[in-house]
């Protein structure tokens, strides 16, 4: 039995020649001042799907949103940083459906920011941000789409805090 031990010995450090390591690198962008995330604290979804409804058209899609902050006496602005639009993938030359951007029942554009005013906003305590205000993106017009295909667009918006002046 006593010969077996240095054999177990051996083997055992035999097997930490396999040994791996693995390095993950984390990273994070932090914006100090402002940040939009949905109502639950969770990032905003990079994807959101607007269903169709054949002879109807494409239906509004939309999600719960909070506003964090570290200074809440400042206002905010926040308008499209373009005009969005949805363009068929499949069939390029297909027409392009304009679409409305809503922030908490307020039409968005790229050529005018929309003041948020942060006293109707931060009812409560900093940290658990603004109320909740939903987002929500719909075709300009709802009309029957008449390409199949699948669309694409990208809605971009831009949220700054008041520095003074207006954007």
């Amino acid at each position: 039995m006593l010969k077996f031990i240095p054999i177990a010995a051996v083997a055992l450090m035999s097997m930490s020649a396999f040994a791996v390591q693995k390095d993950i690198t984390v990273t994070a962008n932090v914006d100090t001042s402002l940040e939009l995330l949905s109502a639950d604290g969770s990032a905003l979804p990079t994807n959101m799907k607007m269903q169709y409804l054949p002879g109807v058209g494409l239906q509004a899609t939309s999600v719960s949103t909070k506003i964090f902050t570290n200074d809440k006496t400042k206002d905010l602005w926040i308008l499209l940083a373009a005009t969005p639009s949805l363009k068929n993938q499949t069939n390029p030359g297909a027409a392009e459906i304009p679409l409305k951007v809503k922030f908490s029942d307020l039409d968005l554009s790229s050529g005018n920011p929309v003041k948020l005013v942060t006293q109707t906003l931060f009812q409560g305590d900093l940290a658990d941000g603004s109320i909740a205000l939903p987002l929500s993106v719909e075709p300009a017009t709802v009309a029957p789409v008449t390409a199949a295909g699948t669309y694409q667009g990208l809605v971009s918006m831009v949220l700054t805090q008041d520095a003074g002046s207006e954007i």
